[in-house]
């Protein structure tokens, strides 16, 4: 297929191809794989690059990468190969591949045989890190593997359209895999020290120092290209809440297990022995339903799933993708709603046709790696919200992305003075603090262009 960037796509190719160390923080479904690989193939051309390693979630390097490479015109010369195989591995030695993907557990097992301690050529001068939580924490085992070899690479991108899932601090080892630790330090200790002060005498928490988000922000405006949603051009998007009333006495169970810890609920019996798992208990309350100790289900009410019938006669036959957080929810959808059917990659042509009227499915499954949700789709649905705004975001952006073409509906199901309360409030404010960054750095390119 032949390309044609649209217009808010053809600065992220020219910045791409301009910077040896680039960041694209752009919202997710804007496109980022198509432009990387048009950026790719425009500096193979004019000798600047050859070959490239793509370091990717599994899902995003099984599917989304190999796909894409094959549906452009531009880089359907472009020989792909998987370092999870031996024979990746050998195309790596051979240097008989021109993008070399690999997921990120396995970097600390491969890099050792990619780059041998004696020296030998290398298949790539170009390090692209896809979507990564690997980039978020400079101490796990993944980025510390990868560290010791990045000055082997002439040219480093860094996509994603999370940068700031959940503060600033998140930022450092994203940047440190682009500039070496030039702007934010040459550790995660220093860039503390610089910027943040400790909020708790633990130190478990750090918060931003006055004016410490705009020096950050300064010194990242010509190392990171930032695509609003509005720089865009697709359909708006609406999220709309649905409110249900928990029963009484599920209600009552649900304040008793907040309050005690324990609670009994119909013929079985539900602890909650720290707090670390009380919010998930108390989600599955809100739910409809809770695991016990022995993984029995529970049930407590059908309030959730009576408002999606609701919503599912709403909008007759339109297809729409429910986001479930248990398995026992997605059950109970599942039995409520006849024509629905369980999330499966193999259907995705079937749903792409609308052949599928409601496809259920647990937001961390597609969260990366999913493309086509959106060619028959405009509307999702939660059952029950999630903690990670990463997640969040990423599977929203499965239908409000490049090829939807009608307004998108995003419908919440939450019940009032509840924990779903806590969540959704948690995700405006991780969803506040990358909004701030985001326009920060876009003004400040506005300003220096």
């Amino acid at each position: 297929m032949n390309y044609t960037p649209f217009l808010y796509q053809t600065p992220m190719i020219d910045w791409l191809t301009s910077n040896e160390s680039a960041g694209l923080f752009v919202p997710p479904g804007k496109g980022k794989t198509v432009v990387t690989l048009k950026a790719l193939d425009d500096l193979a051309t004019c000798g600047e690059a050859h070959g490239a390693l793509i370091v990717a979630p599994v899902r995003v390097c099984s599917i989304t990468w190999p796909a894409q490479v094959k549906l452009w015109e531009h880089s359907s010369w472009m020989r792909v190969a998987h370092l999870r195989t031996p024979e990746g591995m050998q195309a790596w030695h051979d240097q008989s591949a021109d993008i070399y993907l690999i997921n990120s557990e396995l970097l600390p097992n491969r890099i050792g045989q990619m780059f041998p301690k004696k020296t030998s050529p290398s298949p790539v001068d170009t390090l692209v890190i896809d979507e990564l939580s690997l980039a978020k924490n400079p101490q796990s085992k993944r980025f510390k593997a990868l560290r010791p070899h990045l000055k082997k690479f002439k040219r480093r991108i860094r996509l994603t359209g999370t940068p700031v899932p959940n503060n600033y601090l998140d930022l450092y080892g994203q940047i440190r895999l682009l500039d070496d630790g030039t702007r934010l330090g040459s550790s995660m200790t220093k860039y503390k020290d610089e910027w943040f002060y400790p909020a708790d005498y633990m130190g478990y928490t750090w918060k931003l120092r006055k004016g410490g988000k705009e020096e950050i922000d300064d010194l990242l405006a010509d190392l990171c290209l930032v695509q609003l949603g509005e720089d865009t051009d697709l359909p708006s998007s609406s999220i709309v809440d649905v409110n249900v009333t928990l029963p009484a006495d599920a209600r009552k169970a649900y304040r008793t297990l907040e309050k005690e810890l324990l609670a009994t609920i119909a013929d079985g019996e539900v602890t909650a022995p720290a707090a670390a798992t009380l919010a998930g208990k108390l989600l599955q309350i809100t739910s409809g339903a809770v695991y016990d100790e022995d993984r029995n289900v529970l049930p407590v009410h059908d309030s959730k799933v009576d408002a999606l019938v609701k919503l599912r006669k709403q909008h007759g036959s339109e297809p729409m993708l429910v986001l479930c957080s248990f398995k026992h929810e997605s059950a109970r959808v599942l039995k409520a709603l006849p024509c629905a059917r369980m999330f499966n990659e193999m259907d995705m042509d079937e749903w792409m046709a609308g052949n599928i009227p409601t496809w259920v499915a647990d937001a961390r499954s597609l969260s990366h790696g999913i493309d086509g949700i959106q060619r028959s789709c405009r509307i999702a649905v939660w059952m029950t919200l999630t903690y990670s705004q990463e997640t969040y975001q990423q599977t929203n952006a499965r239908i409000i992305r490049t090829g939807q073409a009608n307004e998108t509906l995003i419908y919440r199901i939450l019940s009032p003075g509840t924990i779903d309360d806590a969540v959704a409030e948690a995700l405006r404010d991780k969803s506040d603090t990358q909004t701030g960054l985001m326009h920060a750095l876009h003004a400040l390119q506005q300003l220096k262009s």
